[in-house]
C-alpha cells in the first residue's frame, strides 16, 4: 500500500515523459516515511477529452488509496508532499492537485503469487 492513481490530460504528453512522473512520486512517497518502498504503486491514465474553466486545462490530479488509520495532519502530508514536489518540476502544468481515500482494512483483501 498505497495504490497512486495518476490521472493527466493528455496534452501533457508532449512536454512531459508520465514515466518521469510517476518516478518523481515515488520518491515523494518513498521519501514520506510512511510506506515501504516495496509496498508503493503506482499507474497513470490520460484523460483526451478535458474541459474546465480555465483557459489552459493541463492538469495532473493524484489520487493516493491508503489503508484507513492515518491522521489528517499525515494524509495533509502527503497531499502536499505531492503537490509541492511536482509542481516544482513542473511548471508548465496548469493545475496539480491530491488527494487521500482510506482503504478500509477490514474489508480490503489482496493476493500475490
Amino acid at each position: 500500500m498505497p495504490h497512486c492513481i495518476v490521472e493527466y490530460s493528455q496534452d501533457l504528453s508532449e512536454q512531459i515523459t508520465i514515466s518521469e512522473v510517476l518516478a518523481k512520486a515515488f520518491n515523494l512517497l518513498k521519501n514520506s516515511g510512511e510506506f515501504e518502498p516495496t509496498a508503493i504503486k503506482l499507474r497513470a491514465i490520460a484523460y483526451q477529452d478535458v474541459l474546465s474553466g480555465l483557459d489552459d486545462h493541463s492538469f495532473l490530479h493524484l489520487r493516493l488509496h491508503i489503508l484507513s488509520g492515518r491522521t489528517t495532519e499525515q494524509k495533509l502530508a502527503l497531499t502536499t508532499a505531492l503537490v509541492e514536489g511536482l509542481g516544482a518540476e513542473l511548471p508548465m502544468v496548469k493545475s496539480i492537485s491530491a488527494e487521500v481515500l482510506d482503504i478500509q482494512r477490514e474489508s480490503y483483501i489482496k493476493r500475490i503469487s
